[in-house]
């Protein structure tokens, strides 16, 4: 089935979007091979494919590639297509792509989250992807503005890898902001689409792809989304796929975090740290790994429920993620202050200065200077500070 013969008509078959998934899949069942589709009389489509269908079908060419550097192509019935795709209920029939595939045997994270983000997701966005890189999780995701392009490159920064999968061809990088991304993915990573080289970013294109994003996870983190947000399009598809889904959660009056915020009301794990999440994501990834089956369930429930923390490990990472760390003991009584006055949310050093009322400018910018260098807070942006909880 996968000789290069067969994998020609099974390219042509994905040139059309349409047919690249369970009608070109059902189309090459029935007729036994890709290359009998084309061969088959116009009849014998009949309540299989509507005529306009048919026609666009035997007329289609291939789109402009927009570089000399075309993207591989690799069809459902090749030894190396991506498992975690294969299971999910309509997997793509074939994938263009740059790079290497995401590998099965190691855990794999989708995180999404809005364009338009905040400081505080931009922090939460590249803190994860800085330790999912670190610890050699596969961070996979949209390459969109905001939260999807600043957790893979904090992944790739890091050290990572991870896996950029786009609502157009493999060879348009798009957003075209995201262009160092994008070439770095190519390199340490990978560029994934199931639409042909030379096709354009179209609406239309998002929500098929979001299934991908979800389908090669193991688990899905959302860190921002409004109420009625895209992403969550990709969190309905995950619990269809039988995904975890975690989701950040924010304050009540933070319209960016009444997507989250509402997920976690139906259930969705909550998201408390990177630490608690990567106990949780290998617990996740070790049990799909002894019941295979599992991993591609459809969801009994809107979202899963989970009972908590499962280990004495996850309490202790969540007091540590609280702040109750004893080297801050070892600040001095106005460094502690200062750190007091400190959270996720940043901070400009105006609004310290107002809770701080017994510090001046020059020994608050002394303090939060120590601080950095002792490594208890960051500067996410010019003049605002965050604590780094260790």
């Amino acid at each position: 089935m996968n000789t290069n013969s067969e994998n020609s008509f099974i390219r042509r078959l994905c040139l059309n979007p349409n047919l690249n998934g369970r009608l070109g899949i059902k189309l090459i069942e029935h007729f036994g091979n890709a290359r009998k589709v084309f061969e088959a009389d116009p009849e014998e489509f009949t309540g299989i494919l509507p005529r306009k269908q048919y026609d666009k079908l035997m007329n289609i060419q291939d789109f402009a590639e927009s570089n000399d550097e075309p993207p591989s192509f690799i069809s459902i019935y090749d030894p190396g297509y991506p498992e975690r795709l294969k299971k999910i209920s309509d997997p793509p029939l074939g994938l263009w792509y740059y790079g290497k595939l995401p590998e099965e045997d190691i855990p794999s994270a989708a995180v999404i989250g809005a364009r338009d983000c905040s400081d505080y997701g931009r922090y939460i966005a590249a803190s994860l992807g800085e330790y999912l890189g670190r610890s050699g999780v596969q961070v996979i995701s949209g390459l969109a503005r905001g939260i999807d392009g600043i957790a893979q490159k904090a992944a790739l920064d890091a050290g990572g890898t991870s896996c950029g999968v786009l609502g157009c061809g493999a060879d348009i990088c798009y957003p075209p902001s995201n262009r160092p991304v994008y070439d770095k993915l190519k390199e340490n990573g990978c560029i994934i689409s199931s639409y042909p080289p030379g096709y354009p970013a179209i609406a239309s294109n998002f929500p098929p792809r979001n299934r991908i994003v979800s389908g090669l996870s193991d688990a899905v983190v959302v860190i921002e989304a409004r109420q009625k947000s895209g992403t969550l399009i990709t969190v309905d598809m995950a619990l269809e796929q039988g995904r975890e889904v975690f989701a950040v959660p924010g304050r009540i009056t933070d319209r960016l975090s009444d997507g989250c915020n509402g997920l976690i009301g139906q259930g969705a794990n909550v998201f408390l740290s990177p630490e608690i999440f990567l106990c949780e994501l290998n617990q996740v990834f070790e049990k799909k790994k002894e019941n295979p089956q599992d991993g591609n369930l459809q969801a009994e429930s809107p979202v899963r429920i989970k009972s908590g923390l499962k280990n004495s490990e996850n309490k202790t990472r969540h007091r540590e993620f609280c702040g109750k760390d004893s080297s801050v003991s070892e600040l001095s009584e106005s460094e502690r202050k200062v750190l007091d006055k400190l959270s996720l949310t940043p901070v400009r050093c105006e609004e310290l200065l107002l809770k701080l009322k017994d510090l001046d400018y020059t020994e608050l910018s002394m303090i939060l200077m120590q601080l950095l260098i002792g490594g208890f807070v960051k500067q996410v942006s010019q003049g605002f500070f965050v604590r780094i909880y260790k």
